[in-house]
């Protein structure tokens, strides 16, 4: 019973920030700049500690990203929401669950989880733009990825050297791409039928 009661318990999790500050200014230390590396117990201690401690007020007017290891290298956001936007990423936060039952999704992006809600709900707002085409989407991508079929336009070229195949969606391709992968089965050896006998 007690050894249940324990593994049923969350696993202790612990958060590290790893956003590089910026104080003291030029020259940086010896050894380079190091992460701020406070550790927390939950997501929103570790967002409540960056928003405040790190990203700032609106008395910021440079939104940049000093996580350490952040691929941005340094280049700033126009606004700020998109800087708390993008930390999200380093962080993990997702902050936006799905409130249908049993689902259970979360995400970082608001905008994400109402083109998510559209598989519970049918929506389908993003209507065909070729005249006589009733087809509808639930996002602006697939949407575009359909409109290939209303032209010859076939950007999906397969680059296997004598292969002139082309498609019009890349789940296409890599569905055709299959048959290129397959190797022929190996040759009986000479004087059989084609299978081997079960022994003596």
């Amino acid at each position: 019973g007690a050894f249940l009661r324990y593994m049923r318990q969350p696993i202790k999790q612990e958060l590290i920030c790893k956003w590089i500050d910026r104080e003291p200014p030029p020259p940086p230390p010896p050894g380079g700049r190091k992460p701020c590396s406070k550790t927390f117990s939950t997501m929103q201690e570790l967002v409540s500690h960056v928003t405040v401690e790190h990203v700032g007020g609106p008395e910021q007017s440079s939104h940049v990203c000093y996580w350490e290891e952040c691929p941005r290298e340094g280049k700033p956001f126009k606004a700020k929401y998109k800087l708390v936007n993008h930390i999200r990423v380093h962080t993990g936060e997702k902050p936006f669950p799905c409130p249908f039952p049993g689902c259970g999704k979360v995400f970082a992006r608001s905008e994400n989880l109402k083109i998510h809600k559209r598989t519970h709900t049918g929506e389908k707002p993003f209507k065909c733009e070729f005249d006589g085409c009733e087809r509808k989407f639930a996002n602006s991508s697939d949407r575009k990825k359909h409109s290939h079929v209303h032209t010859s336009d076939k950007p999906y070229y397969c680059k296997i050297r004598g292969c002139d195949k082309s498609y019009t969606h890349p789940s296409s391709l890599r569905k055709h791409m299959k048959i290129h992968c397959k190797s022929p089965p190996p040759s009986p050896p000479p004087g059989s039928q084609g299978y081997e006998a079960a022994g003596p």
